[in-house]
């Protein structure tokens, strides 16, 4: 898994919602392949209820 998934991740847990999403969008823009691990991980269930979240799993094209 990426670096920047990695710090998204612990930004989240750590409920800091900008830092996940600005460590988020970096993943998201190096096309990374952990991007489709968004939507199951756990990690990232303080931030999914942000506007962001849907918007990236639409722009990963992931289900919402």
């Amino acid at each position: 898994m990426g670096h920047s998934f990695v710090r998204a991740a612990v930004y989240a847990e750590l409920g800091d919602k900008d830092q996940a999403f600005a460590w988020l969008e970096k993943t998201y823009s190096v096309h990374s392949p952990a991007m489709v691990d968004l939507r199951s991980a756990p990690v990232f269930d303080k931030i999914r209820r942000d506007p962001r979240f849907g918007d990236l799993l639409r722009r990963v094209g992931l289900p919402q």
